[in-house]
């Protein structure tokens, strides 16, 4: 049976899933952790039936950079490219990252608790980074900062599942990845809601739990 990867974006852990692990039946689930306030977890064991990589936010672009044969990927408020680049005004400006670089040594808290009221969803309590947490929420924010990845090499059927009020990714994000993964393969699909903010696993669970079950039915 087609296993679940799952893994949280910037800022956030495990808990990004609460709402989803379990509304998968017997399909294998595995929750990976990028280490920001626990241990990191990002082995992903065997399985003959091959794996969906579902990714929150950054956690798309990183499980898209794993070495793994994926049967099919899902983007929820994913993105290729998060920052304004030359001739791409569309994006975070560089400088917003760099002002949040520079606060997050002394004011960790403050960082984390206003990009979480930007995301509209807000953990309670606010975990506090360790010093390894620290180091690796700094190296994935200057990672964000120059992303500009393109599509796979290797084609895959991808979902993009994008809120229209998201104030951390825009729309156009996730529809410049899903453009670029089209040209690759036709049928990558962008399912946007209406509302549910940045934090759409949290916000809106049982929408991105169906579509992710009509997704993972189309893959046989």
């Amino acid at each position: 049976m087609t296993g679940l990867v799952l893994l949280h974006g910037w800022g956030y852990g495990p808990e990004t899933w609460d709402g989803l692990a379990n509304a998968f039946g017997n399909a294998p689930v595995v929750i990976l952790d990028a280490g920001y306030f626990s241990p990191s977890k990002l082995t992903i064991p065997d399985n003959p039936d091959g794996w969906l990589g579902v990714g929150h936010s950054l956690g798309f672009a990183r499980l898209l950079q794993m070495d793994i044969p994926w049967r099919g990927l899902v983007g929820i408020g994913g993105f290729l490219r998060f920052c304004q680049k030359p001739g791409k005004t569309t994006g975070t400006p560089p400088a917003m990252l760099d002002a949040m670089l520079a606060r997050l040594n002394s004011a960790p808290e403050e960082v984390l608790a206003r990009f979480h009221k930007r995301c509209d969803h807000r953990v309670s309590p606010l975990p506090t980074p360790g010093a390894e947490g620290l180091a690796l929420l700094r190296a994935d924010l200057s990672h964000l900062r120059d992303l500009d990845q393109p599509a796979p090499a290797r084609p895959m059927p991808t979902l993009f599942i994008q809120a229209q009020d998201d104030r951390i990714v825009p729309p156009d994000l996730p529809r410049e990845a899903q453009s670029l993964f089209s040209a690759a393969l036709a049928g990558s699909r962008l399912i946007e809601l209406d509302t549910g903010g940045h934090a759409l696993p949290m916000t809106r669970a049982q929408d991105c739990q169906r579509l992710i079950q009509e997704f993972l039915h189309d893959l046989g």
